[in-house]
């Protein structure tokens, strides 16, 4: 893949790209996870552990996307299904159970950042976690690295408000409506987030193809 100098083709790369950590299936059945719910609640402690399997890789990406570190993204792991089991009885089973996680994920998260990193505005640091290269051509897989390293960099450049617009709407892909509910905020403003928070992004990355990295 030709890096351009403008940086907009590797914007849109970047932006279209789901985690190749998300293991098939996590659309998974809405029946099947519901019963597994109710199981749980009912006190069927392997049903949640179930839960926990169709889920975990999903929230550990999210988790290294969002703190930039493997180590932390298994802490986070940890909590956020410690929580999601404490408060399993307020989950709506008529709304998918993906984006409920995804809300518990990012205020983990953000717990794991106030408490760490109080020094420092940005979620992310360093190079950001490590991402399985299936390429066949070497070469080809190291453009692809260069490329994620600086998307993760210009990512941590970003307002809190729009990175977190941006990964879980253009990376993570959650529709605006599941976004705005996980930032308690409304559509116009997810939207709103997501427009600058694409410019910036570019603005970022078009600063550091262009030999300020």
């Amino acid at each position: 893949m030709e890096l351009r100098p403008d940086g907009t083709l590797l914007v849109q790369t970047a932006l279209s790209l789901s985690s190749r950590l998300s293991a098939e299936g996590l659309s998974s059945n809405g029946a099947e996870v519901e019963r597994l719910v109710r199981l749980t609640l009912g006190g069927d402690t392997a049903a949640f552990e179930r839960i926990i399997q169709r889920y975990e890789i999903r929230v550990m990406t999210l988790a290294a996307r969002l703190l930039g570190a493997r180590d932390e993204a298994q802490d986070v792991a940890q909590e956020v299904f410690l929580r999601a089991f404490k408060y399993l009885h307020r989950l709506d089973l008529r709304k998918p159970v993906e984006p409920w996680l995804m809300g518990i994920t990012v205020n983990v998260c953000r717990d794991t950042a106030r408490r760490r990193q109080r020094a420092q505005s940005t979620f992310v640091d360093g190079e950001g976690p490590e991402t399985i290269d299936e390429s066949p051509d070497p070469y080809a897989g190291l453009v692809q690295k260069q490329e994620r390293l600086i998307v993760q960099r210009a990512l941590s450049c970003l307002p809190e408000k729009e990175r977190l617009a941006i990964v879980l709407r253009d990376v993570e892909g959650l529709s605006t409506a599941e976004v705005a509910s996980i930032l308690q905020s409304s559509e116009t403003t997810v939207r709103s987030q997501v427009s600058r928070g694409r410019l910036r992004l570019k603005a970022a990355i078009d600063r550091m193809v262009g030999g300020e990295l």
